[in-house]
């Protein structure tokens, strides 16, 4: 078959009269390729040729589609499809492209940390977790009807005894244990997919620089905070000179989250000391508080119209006399504010130095002290210049 002519075809009243009996499209049959196209209603291709397909097609071409670009088209018989090099896309494509890249990769890190400490550590490891469950509920299953499974073959609830023994511990509470362990993963696995199917769509679905930005904060700061200061982040080698120069805007908002979060879990771990872990516990302080207050306003002695009990149980659950314990609860109570006014005192000024933060020395520099403030507990002005 001989090579097409390179040339684009011109309208003509022959041309269009061509057009509107139809094109003869001759493509690869193997790939779609189109390797020539004609309106020629005479045209007859070499019957010799098995490597292509001739196609009668009535309709318009697609725009932009010559003899001279024809090779970069595909076309199944029905459908046209421009195969050319897509256009390369603008700077702002390429990095928010790049950017949500970075957000799913932070995303994946920290499900994958937060799960990895209930994963199994060896190969299988999920076969037999389900075996050992299996038989944890069997045995709990017979325990509950009256059976008495230690007095079982040997071989009964193999993987149990394993446990039991390793451990010190009797058959029914291995298998508590292993029903708890289960109970824990489970409803972390569904805690973590949960968390990672909405912020996967959310950052596939963010259109902007300041939608990531957002999306960057809050997986920095609410999906699972703890494992921020975790994450390990490859180290960058800079010239000297680059550390004072100023940075864009863009990276300064993400380090100053980064420092924010950094100071938000020195000033947490602080407080956490004064911090009960129960349920409306600083109410019951408080009124703790007020009743040991009128205690020593009285002389010791409990006012009639008040109920005391709350402060009498605190006395006698530590042998103390009522006007003591009403001593120890202030005391306590006074230490629990100090704590807070020094850390929220603290909070407000590291605050307002990372807000300041405008190159990579600063960053750096406020980091090692908010480092130090962790490590030793005092704020310390003696940081060495970074160069």
């Amino acid at each position: 078959m001989t090579s097409a002519p390179s040339l684009t075809l011109h309208a003509s009243s022959h041309h269009q009269a061509a057009v509107a009996a139809g094109w003869f499209i001759v493509a690869q049959v193997k790939s779609n390729r189109i390797v020539y196209f004609t309106d020629d209603p005479d045209y007859q291709p070499a019957m010799a040729g098995n490597w292509y397909f001739v196609t009668h097609f009535q309709g318009d071409l697609p725009v932009g589609m010559t003899l001279r670009n024809c090779w970069s088209w595909r076309f199944n018989g029905n459908v046209f499809k421009d195969a050319r090099e897509p256009e390369p896309k603008s700077p702002l494509e390429t990095l928010l492209s790049s950017n949500r890249n970075a957000l799913l990769g932070l995303l994946r890190d920290k499900i994958n940390q937060s799960r990895s400490h209930l994963a199994p550590t060896c190969a299988m490891g999920s076969e037999v977790r389900t075996q050992k469950l299996s038989e944890a509920k069997n045995f709990l299953v017979q325990m509950a009807q009256g059976y008495a499974p230690e007095n079982n073959e040997a071989g009964n609830f193999y993987l149990l005894r394993t446990v039991a023994t390793a451990r010190n511990i009797s058959l029914h509470e291995a298998a508590l244990l292993i029903e708890n362990r289960d109970r824990e993963t489970g409803r972390m696995l569904a805690v973590t997919e949960q968390l990672r199917e909405r912020y996967t769509q959310a950052i596939h679905r963010a259109q902007t620089q300041e939608e990531l930005i957002q999306l960057r904060r809050e997986l920095l700061d609410e999906v699972l905070p703890e494992l921020s200061k975790k994450m390990v982040y490859p180290a960058s080698v800079f010239e000297p000179e680059d550390w004072n120069k100023p940075l864009s805007e863009l990276h300064r908002l993400h380090e100053v989250t980064r420092l924010q979060v950094q100071l938000r879990e020195l000033i947490n771990s602080r407080r956490a000391k004064v911090q009960s872990h129960y349920l409306q516990e600083d109410v019951l302080i408080k009124h703790k508080a007020r009743l040991a207050q009128i205690v020593l306003n009285n002389d010791g002695n409990k006012p009639e119209g008040s109920d005391f009990s709350l402060l009498q149980n605190y006395a006698q659950a530590r042998n103390l006399s009522l006007v003591d314990a009403a001593r120890l609860m202030l005391g306590t109570m006074n230490e629990a504010e100090q704590v807070l006014m020094r850390t929220e005192m603290l909070k407000d000024t590291m605050q307002a130095k990372i807000e300041t933060v405008a190159t990579l020395s600063d960053i750096r520099k406020m980091s090692l002290e908010l480092e130090m403030l962790a490590a030793t507990g005092r704020p310390t002005n003696a940081i060495s210049n970074v160069s």
